[in-house]
């Protein structure tokens, strides 16, 4: 039987530390699309970057078949090394972080925009604590902020209070409630009523959360019980475009007070009649060794969200 022989790669220039982190996802997880979500970057870039150590190798390392991306014989002899090289360059890191405190480093959060109106504030502030610390962030629905998470692409999440189980790993931390209120164009006749009963609302035109979001269930929820179900005219996550929407007098909305800029007068805020709709936010983390930066932004924002 014919011995097999090595393959043999020629290297014309050093190859990046992060190209091999690049081949090493995509050959985990079998297709460029995966991939390329759990490294932030888009599918074009990596499949980009994955050619260029190809070229600078002069072999290729990965192929295409009918069950996804597998590594080719050359491929499978540079996986080896490259995971060997990772997992020491991520020891050492993770050594380092430790001497300095935890305050270089990346760090990565996910959010739903329509939950998150805090957040650009909070990361600010963290910015100005550790400005050694990168911060990365990504808007994303619920179901994908939990998925990243869950899969190690972040290190921390923002999103409505989950109300299933969560994926093991991961943990929950409840930061705030706040009730929901009416969002009203400016001048409405409804907008002087101290009290609004959602009925008072049956016969408008909504704006709604995206579909399958905890702020849309819990609005749905809240107008069913009060007999009616709200037409959607919108169904959108951001609150600058709600509050343009309604103060063009197009729909009106149910909406958290975080949605809300204080001297807005484009837009009315009138409190609800009991019971109010309340809607919850928590932070989602590793529940087991999260990263010294992670743990870090964790508190900050736990106690930045709480207020």
């Amino acid at each position: 039987m014919p011995s097999v022989q090595p393959v043999r790669i020629t290297l014309d220039r050093p190859m990046e530390l992060r190209q091999l982190e690049y081949l090493v996802a995509v050959a985990r997880h079998g297709q460029f699309t995966s991939a390329a979500d759990a490294l932030w970057l888009t599918q074009s870039a990596l499949s980009q970057q994955v050619r260029r150590l190809e070229a600078e190798l002069g072999v290729a390392l990965l192929q295409r078949t009918s069950r996804g991306v597998v590594p080719t014989a050359a491929g499978e002899e540079l996986l080896v090394r490259a995971e060997r090289v990772l997992a020491e360059v991520a020891a050492a890191r993770s050594e380092l972080a430790r001497h300095a405190g935890a305050t270089r480093g990346r760090v990565r959060v996910a959010a739903t925009i329509a939950d998150a109106p805090g957040l650009p504030a909070a990361l600010a502030a963290f910015h100005r604590e550790q400005p050694d610390l990168q911060i990365a962030l990504r808007h994303a629905s619920a179901d994908e902020v939990v998925a990243l998470l869950a899969r190690g692409a972040v290190d921390v999440a923002l999103t409505a209070e989950p109300a299933g189980a969560l994926p093991g790993g991961v943990e929950r931390v409840a930061v705030a409630e706040e009730p929901l209120h009416a969002m009203l164009p400016a001048g409405d006749p409804l907008a002087a009523t101290a009290r609004l009963s959602l009925g008072a609302l049956s016969d408008r035109p909504f704006i709604l959360g995206e579909p399958g979001s905890a702020l849309r269930a819990t609005v749905l929820a809240a107008c069913q019980a009060a007999g009616y179900s709200p037409v959607p005219l919108f169904e959108l996550g951001d609150p600058a475009a709600a509050r343009h929407l309604v103060a063009a007098g197009l729909a009106v909305a149910v909406a958290p007070a975080s949605w809300f800029v204080a001297g807005d007068g484009a837009v009315e805020r009138v409190t609800l009649a009991e019971p109010a709709p309340r809607h919850r936010i928590a932070l989602l983390a590793p529940a087991t060794r999260p990263s010294p930066p992670g743990r870090l932004l964790l508190a900050h924002l736990t106690a930045a969200l709480a207020r």
